[in-house]
């Protein structure tokens, strides 16, 4: 029977020296919000339209299995890399800090990557170049993702944790204009965010300095044992640290589940052509974008001044909700643009306020880089399975808003809509010591 961990509340940031504790996260602030915006840039353009185009170069006549399978790899790798990596990070030693090393390399180490996906003649050549880059950013992310537990203050985490979710929707906006700017311009798109990601790398370098050395005497050892076991937690000593993984897992299999058939509804719900189809697309999505951005940094500041995270959780799986039980009855223009714009800010509000409010119910904060990369599974793990799962669904008869015949998508956003809605029934769950103020 193996021994309960030690429940030790989150210590303060430390207090760069020079400055005031007041001082030193603004300092952070800026370091997370820079670094997690490059970084994003950086890993979102090629999901945007890099790894497309040069699939289509690559192989065009299979260019949709051959995508999958770049895809594919890449998701998996994201999911096990990062606790990782955390787990990694947690147990470094030397002079420069826990996280600086992993938050620098991986974010220089993403530059040669991207040149392997630039220069590539093969398909195995760009699933290795794809796979690399997905260590190298989820090493950076689960260092960064961890400065959060580590230097911010409890009552100004959900501020931080806003402004690293609004940033992080925010890197795809370069990655969209750049594809605009740059057309067909392949070895550019990939090359250019990973070079600002890399500059990235060194703004957060010079902007984290006075991170505190991990005594030698307080390390643990690292084993093939203890790297397995940091991709698993138990949940009978985490409850509150479960709960909020199921959360996440759910509203982001909801919005996996019908995010990447978006398209094909237009077309047979709307009769539209794939032109318009794409155009409408288009909008929809900077709605969402815009909803993500603004309600993520707005939200986080507001859950740091109540501290009344729970109440924003369950308000943004109610959005969710609503947002899809509006497509899962629209047969025109206008309940779709409202859906996405409710989507959007339900999303953005979530991700400000649930890593806030997982710090806070971890089960042991001197392992908080390797909880965080377990916590990323839950919004990795659902790409992997909603695309898997959503063909049956379209499958289950017949659409009866549209009879169409092209797959029964009130039957796909009504599995979104219940899996929102039982990610928000599960919030009065969550029950933590320092969780007091809702």
């Amino acid at each position: 029977m193996s021994e309960a961990p030690v429940v030790v509340p989150a210590p303060p940031g430390p207090v760069v020296p020079g400055g005031t504790e007041d001082r030193a996260p603004r300092r952070t602030l800026v370091a997370l919000v820079v670094t997690e915006l490059l970084l994003s840039f950086a890993l979102a353009t090629p999901l945007v339209a890099t790894l497309s185009l040069k699939v289509n170069e690559i192989a065009p006549g299979e260019r949709t299995s051959v995508l999958s399978l770049v895809a594919a790899v890449g998701a998996v790798a994201a999911f096990l890399l990062n606790p990782v990596f955390g787990h990694l990070s947690d147990r470094t030693a030397g002079r420069f800090g826990r996280r600086r090393p992993w938050i620098i390399g991986g974010l220089l180490a993403g530059l040669p990557a991207a040149v392997v996906m630039a220069t590539a003649t093969t398909t195995v050549q760009l699933t290795i170049g794809w796979l690399l880059a997905q260590a190298a950013y989820n090493a950076a992310l689960a260092a960064l993702s961890a400065v959060i537990a580590d230097r911010v203050p409890p009552g100004r985490q959900a501020t931080a944790s806003g402004l690293f979710g609004a940033a992080g929707f925010a890197g795809v906006v370069p990655g969209l204009v750049l594809v605009g700017m740059l057309p067909g311009r392949t070895v550019l798109l990939f090359l250019l965010p990973a070079g600002a990601a890399a500059v990235g790398g060194v703004l957060a370098w010079y902007l984290l300095r006075g991170e505190p050395p991990l005594d030698p005497a307080e390390r643990e050892p690292v084993s093939v044992r203890s790297v397995f076991t940091s991709l698993t937690f138990d949940p009978r000593t985490s409850p509150a640290f479960t709960i909020v993984w199921g959360q996440r897992f759910l509203l982001q299999f909801a919005n996996s589940l019908i995010g990447a058939l978006g398209l094909y509804f237009f077309m047979a719900r709307l009769g539209m052509s794939t032109a318009e189809a794409a155009a409408l697309l288009s909008v929809t999505g900077l709605f969402s974008l815009a909803g993500n951005v603004v309600s993520a940094a707005v939200c986080g500041r507001l859950a740091s001044r109540t501290g009344a995270y729970r109440a924003f959780i369950i308000g943004s799986g109610l959005l969710l909700t609503l947002s899809m039980l509006l497509k899962m009855t629209a047969s025109s223009v206008w309940p779709v643009y409202v859906a996405s714009a409710l989507a959007g800010i339900g999303l953005g509000a979530f991700y400000a306020v649930d890593l806030a409010l997982v710090i806070r119910v971890m089960p042991h904060s001197a392992d908080s880089a390797r909880y965080l990369g377990v916590f990323n599974i839950a919004k990795s793990l659902p790409q992997s399975i909603a695309p898997a799962l959503a063909p049956l669904l379209l499958a289950l008869g017949s659409d009866p808003v549209v009879r169409s015949g092209d797959g029964n998508y009130f039957a796909l956003y009504a599995a979104g809509a219940l899996a929102a809605l039982v990610a928000t029934a599960l919030t009065p769950l969550i029950r933590h010591p320092r969780l007091t103020r809702d």
